[in-house]
């Protein structure tokens, strides 16, 4: 049967939660108009829907103008563009479906590419704008392939105004002209990353809409009417999974950790990815590998299958949140930690298999699991419910403190100036920073020098210069951190003491943990900065932070000094010959 034609109502929680991943047949997508009851229920309106309501709703009007909404695979361009195609209609506004380019990539003919398709779209927006009485057009494209199509396939020039407006929104949120409205959704914020607030926002309603035991929630007939008539009752892994993401402390702490991983590892969230994040950790890969078939298919195949307890909750939040390669959810996994207080609880449940028992709470594939798999998922489990105070990345004062600079930087800078509590965050890091910097490779004595030890191309010389203490630019390190895309990276702009170079040092949290670690002393060598690129490029920068034209003296392994170099009179430069130091 058709599952379009079928309402989320009668569809198997099952079946409603492969459709949220990706790849998989009626995944959450838009069109022209949004007949999928799933869809309509799972989309979460943001200030974006205004724009676009204003655009051609509430505002229309017939003057020929293009709304061009942006952003990358994922961010909800096409639903917002279907939605307000819809509303438009309802109002009873003269908006055709020929007026709406919902998929830059489709070709509507036969044997014709995408872009032809594309030029004789706008080429008719066009004759609209030069008539100056056209209907009002929407185009919803990918920001890669409007690069593709404009400025590497040349119609840049064909369509200079157009593209003019959408390469304006590569560093910022929107673009407004007379002829063009240009939405990037890729600037959209999808949850707070503030301290105390991280993943309230986009994120948070996203995963409450999981919250299987809300009457709103799309999820809530199908999970209801299974509870009763699942085969396997409370050995099923999909309704245990369920019932206890509807625990409303799991799904904060699930948006939590959530967030924090996209900071940390730099990677970028959108709906459709959240989507498939969450329906992903109660529907994980073990449970998907059965017939698709019965009310709970999953519990139909509970006797035969070999599910274990790495198909429960309490695992797959963190098997999600570890990528592909399973090795990237160190900083957020419960599981990964390390202290004396912690090992040995840890060893005193390996010791006491009752307390185990106990602590476990009635979790079902358990009975078989080795004492190690054990462990760790009653671990997990304490965590996720809040009832063991472990420290993850979430209770780190320097994931904190740098969630505080990246809030305070992300502000404008009129705004930020009056929110103290981000000053202050904002200033720890700023000292960090330009401390690691001043000393990361070397000691650096009362005179200021500081010495660069070249541990990848040679380690026969160190390099001794006088130290200049830069200054930050707020206003430029506002500007440039507010225009990146990166995740959980943010930039401050130095000025080093005395000149008018800025240089820009991009921050993740991972650079910033080694220079907290630097300034307490700790020295990298040649593999940690091959690690990391944001050390390699301020290591390629590090002589614009200092003053090498007052002094220069090269020395070799055993301190004597080979040569030093002076600025001498008139621009010139005096080379004396060294000594023992």
């Amino acid at each position: 049967m058709n599952k379009e034609r079928i309402t989320a109502e009668d569809r198997s929680l099952y079946d409603l939660l492969r459709s949220c991943q990706m790849g998989e047949a009626g995944a959450i997508v838009g069109g022209h108009i949004d007949r999928n009851e799933l869809r309509q229920k799972l989309y979460v309106p943001t200030e974006e829907d205004e724009a676009v309501a204003e655009f051609f709703v509430d505002g229309y009007d017939r003057d020929g103008r293009l709304l061009v909404i942006t952003g990358s695979a994922g961010d909800g361009k096409s639903a917002l563009l279907s939605r307000a195609y819809k509303q438009a209609l309802e109002a009873g506004n003269p908006v055709e479906e020929s007026h709406i380019h919902m998929d830059a990539t489709a070709a509507v003919r036969k044997h014709e590419t995408y872009d032809r398709t594309l030029k004789r779209f706008l080429d008719r927006c066009k004759n609209h704008q030069d008539s100056g009485r056209g209907p009002r057009t929407g185009l919803a494209i990918n920001l890669g392939l409007a690069i593709d199509f404009f400025d590497r396939q040349g119609m840049s020039a064909e369509f200079s105004d157009l593209w003019d407006a959408i390469d304006s929104v590569r560093t910022r949120r929107e673009n407004i002209t007379d002829q063009f409205h240009v939405i990037n959704l890729g600037h959209r914020e999808l949850c707070s990353v503030r301290p105390g607030e991280l993943g309230e926002g986009l994120l948070r309603d996203i995963v409450e809409k999981f919250a299987f035991d809300d009457p709103k929630s799309p999820f809530h007939e199908a999970y209801q009417r299974e509870l009763s008539r699942c085969p396997a009752d409370d050995r099923c892994p999909l309704h245990f999974n369920a019932k206890r993401f509807s625990n409303e402390h799991v799904r904060e702490k699930v948006t939590e950790l959530i967030a924090a991983t996209g900071i940390v590892e730099n990677a970028y969230l959108n709906p459709r990815s959240v989507l498939d994040h969450v329906s992903s950790m109660i529907l994980p890969a073990p449970l998907q590998r059965v017939d698709d078939q019965g009310e709970c298919p999953v519990g139909e195949a509970v006797g035969d299958a070999d599910f274990g307890p790495e198909s429960l909750l309490w695992n797959t939040v963190f098997q999600q949140l570890s990528g592909p390669d399973g090795d990237q959810s160190g900083h957020v996994d419960p599981a990964a930690q390390s202290s004396v207080s912690l090992d040995q609880e840890l060893l005193g449940w390996g010791a006491d298999p009752a307390k185990l028992d106990e602590l476990s709470g009635s979790t079902p594939l358990l009975e078989t699991a080795d004492q190690a798999t054990r462990i760790r998922t009653v671990l997990r489990r304490l965590y996720l419910l809040g009832d063991e105070p472990i420290e993850t990345v979430l209770e780190d004062p320097w994931f904190e403190e740098f969630l505080g600079a990246l809030t305070y930087l992300n502000l404008e800078q009129e705004m930020a100036t009056n929110d103290t509590a981000m000053r202050e965050h904002v200033s720890a890091l700023l000292e960090t920073v330009t401390e690691s910097l001043r000393g990361w490779s070397g000691s650096v004595d009362d005179t200021n020098y500081i010495e660069f030890v070249d541990g990848i191309k040679s380690t026969d010389y160190r390099f001794l210069s006088r130290w200049s203490r830069p200054d930050p630019n707020d206003g430029k390190s506002h500007e440039q951190t507010r225009e990146e895309t990166t995740p959980g990276q943010l930039w401050l702009v130095l000025v080093p003491e005395g000149t008018d170079v800025s240089v820009p040092v991009p921050v993740t949290f991972e650079l910033y943990e080694l220079m907290k670690r630097i300034r307490r002393g700790y020295n990298p060598n040649a593999l940690d900065l091959e690690r990391s690129e944001g050390m390699r490029l301020i290591h390629s920068r590090l002589s614009e932070f200092t003053n090498k034209q007052e002094l220069v003296r090269v020395v070799n392994k055993l301190d004597d000094e080979l040569f030093s170099v002076e600025r001498g009179g008139f621009n010139t430069l005096d080379v004396k010959r060294g000594g023992r130091r």
